[in-house]
């Protein structure tokens, strides 16, 4: 068993230094700094395993590689999007890193509607909201069709969610 930790790069605000302190030994990241539908070349990963190792830690897992829309819906770039993506794995093994993970889910990455949700007892963790995400995808993505099965009882709770994100917007 191997202690890991999700690290969002240099400029999480937990560092290395704080993560080797409380026993963890391995890292699970990204390269955060690679845009979408790019090639992880194997400098950049070198250059990330390197800086985590000279803290006393591997990098244990790719949390996530990502896989570009355009490779879900078979968009005119697929086809080299896949290339992409399979240079950019092979360079991750030859660099020694071979647990990747990655999601697969339409629309976006990974979805929460809280980055820091409060709980009663004070403590704070993420958080998904249907109603919430529900209303991001009728008025602020606009996908076509995701209105289908609204029934009033949903939408009611939709619209409701919307005017709390609005009002803690501002807007």
């Amino acid at each position: 068993m191997e202690r890991t930790w999700r690290w969002f790069g240099k400029k999480d605000k937990i560092t290395l230094a704080m993560l080797r302190q409380i026993g963890v030994e391995g890292i699970v990241t990204a390269l955060h700094d690679v845009p979408l539908g790019e090639v992880w070349t194997r400098e950049k990963i070198r250059d990330l395993r390197e800086y985590i190792e000279s803290y006393g830690m591997r990098w244990s897992v790719v949390e996530s590689l990502p896989v570009v829309e355009t490779i879900k819906y078979g968009g005119p770039d697929r086809d080299h999007q896949i290339e992409v993506y399979k240079e950019s794995l092979r360079n991750l093994s030859a660099e020694g890193i071979h647990c990747i993970c990655y999601n697969f889910m339409p629309v976006l990455d990974w979805a929460r509607t809280d980055l820091l949700h409060t709980n009663p007892n004070g403590s704070t963790n993420l958080y998904f909201n249907y109603a919430e995400f529900a209303y991001f995808d009728i008025y602020i993505l606009k996908r076509e069709g995701c209105q289908r099965g609204s029934g009033p009882q949903r939408t009611r709770r939709m619209r409701r969610a919307g005017q709390d994100h609005d009002a803690r917007e501002g807007a």
